[in-house]
């Protein structure tokens, strides 16, 4: 359909609409002028106006928003549009425009003679709020609820001859008087105003300019008036003029007050106006101007309507913008790359083209941490140590701890001490309940300490059936030798039971016999990427063989570029057979997709069995492990010196090279952790006699042991004498 014939459609429809309102026989009543006014031409003239400020309105919902962008220019981005909240404030000059001689069935002076009240102007005030929606940069609709006080003072002047007694009433005087009408219209109403705002020069410097045209529907709540007559001038104006008065013998009569009879419940008005946008951010301040064509009568069946100039200051508030839709799913190949590297002699960085794995005869020395570390005011011994059953308790071993690490000896610590007190049955032990004596529930709780320093007897008694009378129970605050450091890591090692025994047997390092594997690659650096439009949702880097898994690391999002794998110190991870090790990087994104890059690196295990039977030289590699070190003192001490001597110095050849280092936590500064751990190798190398002796220190650039965990800082704080021995063929 053209809009041409739309056009002509909504004219004939509101011309219907117009008529049967404006009829006699329906609708709302008027006097003949007012019809007159409205003659059917007229109507249709006023209709085809209205269709003309409703074509946009018709446009926008009927056309598609791509054909209105087309032909209007308008902008069609609804991202950026965005509901706007308001109010507005100002004055009404409201415009009565009336021609009628009295109200319905109210007594006033006489009628018929010409007399009639006329146009009257007076100020009111009006103020509402209002909501808005952009449909473009050009076109805005809008909604406006408003109060507006419409009362004014209309009035009617009547040319009369009045009577009265002379001065001295002996005759009677005849005067040519000014009679006044006075009509106090008292309304008010509450109006919805639909409203169409337009911005002809938005791409302008003149952008802020709008004009508005829409339609005014008012409830007239307040619709009352009051009326009087008054004498206005008497003509002559002589002594006695003073006394003329009406037959009630005052100047003033018919006073009247009440509802306007036959008022109309409601006002329709057609509005125009013009404004101007002040843009504060989201803030607009607009004066504007709006004047308001009353299209009803006030009251049914006179000539009396009401017209309106306001002149208001509004303010808007724009709501934060919708956010915009998704984008869409990317096109880009998600991407994901990994690489192995190892360092060479020098120490520089070369890809990894192989791993040997060379296995040697091993004493393995694990020092006994004689420590059990509690949680925050709890007395419960936590899940992480490893627990027997009686059964259990009956076939442990220490040779259980085939290349085990330090943390994994150290869970069986209570185990180890039980059967050592099995097996040396006069021995005895002192356990020591302690707390932090710092956070509030441990400070000062000697009971607490108790039931901790319980907790490890009642565990001893039922699981290896040690008498309680060998197991001694103390209780203090602070351990004799605490944890000094003040922050929440060095608290937490304070919550602990110390275990002491004045027997070597029961509190002395673990010793195994037993193999160690030594690869070409004690670390392996995998250097990845990982890259998707959508982002990353997981990555997994894993390195296996066959179905065995080595080594693996997870994320939530991309791995860090550079990821490390100790295997030295890991012997558990090392490959252990000539197949080839795998490695891949599984890396998801947030759509879904999904990439896998995988490689491989050939193995080759170089076996004792292999060595001897190739006549390849061999050597024994032994690593003791010295962790009972004072606080913060590179002192080797009582305790680690029995165990060089007793231990370590036994096996020292001549031919042997030894190999001492340091290592910290991470607590306190790295400068004080470097001289520490470099002090502490020191003071053991100079107990070994061996000429091939080196020492060093790392500080806590190296972390062989979780410092999450209390255990762990205090594993951490060791010396490794590693020896090495050939072995003659």
């Amino acid at each position: 359909m053209s809009m041409n014939k739309r056009s002509n459609m909504v004219s004939e429809v509101m011309s219907l609409v117009l008529t049967r309102l404006l009829s006699p026989s329906g609708g709302i009543t008027v006097p003949n002028p007012f019809l007159f006014a409205y003659s059917r031409g007229n109507l249709r003239l006023f209709s085809g106006l209205a269709a003309c400020l409703l074509m946009p309105f018709l446009a926008i919902a009927v056309l598609p928003e791509s054909s209105v962008a087309q032909d209007t220019g308008m902008r069609t981005d609804t991202s950026a549009r965005t509901v706007r909240f308001g109010g507005f404030a100002g004055a009404a000059y409201n415009i009565h425009q009336a021609n009628f001689p009295a109200l319905p069935n109210i007594p006033t002076g006489r009628t018929g003679d010409g007399v009639a009240f006329g146009d009257a102007a007076a100020f009111g005030l009006a103020a509402g709020a209002l909501v808005e929606y952009p449909l473009s940069d050009m076109v805005n609709i809008g909604l406006r609820l408003s109060y507006v006080s419409h009362a004014a003072t209309l009035n009617a002047v009547e040319n009369s001859r009045l009577g009265a007694l002379s001065s001295d009433g002996t005759q009677v005087e005849f005067y040519n008087a000014r009679l006044g009408r006075e009509l106090q219209a008292n309304i008010a109403s509450l109006g919805v105003e639909p409203l169409l705002g337009i911005h002809p020069f938005a791409q302008t410097d003149a952008k802020g300019l709008r004009f508005y045209a829409g339609a005014r529907i008012g409830y007239m709540f307040q619709r009352t008036y009051s009326q009087r007559e008054s004498i206005l001038s008497l003509d002559p104006e002589n002594s006695a003029a003073a006394a003329v008065a009406f037959n009630n013998l005052l100047r003033e009569r018919n006073p009247q007050s009440g509802d306007i009879p036959q008022s109309q419940l409601l006002h329709i008005a057609a509005s125009v106006g013009i404004g101007y946008d002040i843009s504060l951010g989201a803030l607009a301040i607009s004066p504007e101007v709006i004047y308001s064509h009353g299209l009803t009568p006030l009251v049914e069946g006179l000539n009396w309507n009401l017209h309106q100039l306001r002149a208001a200051i509004s303010i808007r508030y724009a709501l934060p913008p919708l956010p915009p839709p998704p984008p869409p799913k990317s096109s880009e190949p998600i991407v994901a790359t990994v690489a192995a590297f190892t360092t060479d002699v020098s120490g520089a960085e070369v890809p990894l083209v192989q791993i040997k794995v060379e296995e040697f005869v091993s004493r393995q020395m694990y020092p006994l941490l004689p420590y059990v570390f509690f949680d925050y005011n709890s007395s419960v011994m936590p899940a992480r140590y490893h627990r027997l059953s009686q059964d259990e308790a009956i076939t442990f071993t220490e040779s259980k701890f085939f290349n085990a690490d330090a943390m994994r000896v150290y869970y069986d610590v209570l185990n180890i001490i039980g059967k050592r007190l099995q097996q040396y049955p006069k021995t005895k032990i002192t356990i020591t309940g302690c707390n932090d004596n710092t956070s509030t529930g441990e400070m000062g709780n000697l009971s607490l300490s108790k039931s901790r320093a319980e907790e490890v007897r009642q565990y001893l008694r039922r699981t290896f059936a040690i008498d309680s009378n060998r197991m001694e129970v103390r209780e203090r605050n602070l351990s004799e030798k605490p944890t000094m450091s003040k922050d929440s890591a060095g608290i937490e090692e304070n919550r602990r039971v110390e275990i002491y025994s004045t027997s070597w047997e029961i509190l002395q390092p673990t010793l195994v016999y037993d193999t160690l594997l030594v690869p070409s690659a004690p670390v392996i650096r995998f250097k990845t990427t990982a890259k998707s439009d959508a982002g990353i949702a997981k990555t997994t880097l894993r390195a296996f063989q066959g179905d065995r898994t080595l080594k693996q690391y997870s994320s939530l999002n991309a791995l860090d570029p550079i990821v490390e794998w100790n295997t030295a110190r890991e012997q558990s991870t090392i490959p252990r057979s000539e197949e080839k090790m795998k490695f891949s990087y599984e890396v998801l994104d947030a759509d879904g997709r999904s990439a896998m890059p995988l490689d491989s690196i050939p193995v080759e295990q170089v076996t004792i069995r292999k060595k001897r039977s190739l006549r390849i030289k061999d050597k024994e590699i032994d690593t003791y492990r010295l962790i009972l070190f004072d606080f913060d003192s590179p002192e080797v001490g009582p305790e680690n010196a029995k165990i060089i001597k007793d231990l370590v110095l036994a096996n020292i050849k001549p031919q042997s090279t030894v190999q001492v280092t340091g290592f910290t936590d991470k607590l306190g500064s790295a400068e004080v952790n470097q001289r520490l751990s470099e002090g502490r190798a020191r003071s053991v190398a100079n107990l070994v006699p061996s000429k091939q002796t080196a020492a060093k220190g790392f500080g806590a650039k190296m972390t062989i042991y979780p410092n999450e965990l209390p255990e762990g800082r205090f594993l951490s704080r060791t010396v490794e004498v590693r020896v090495e021995t050939p072995i003659e063929q």
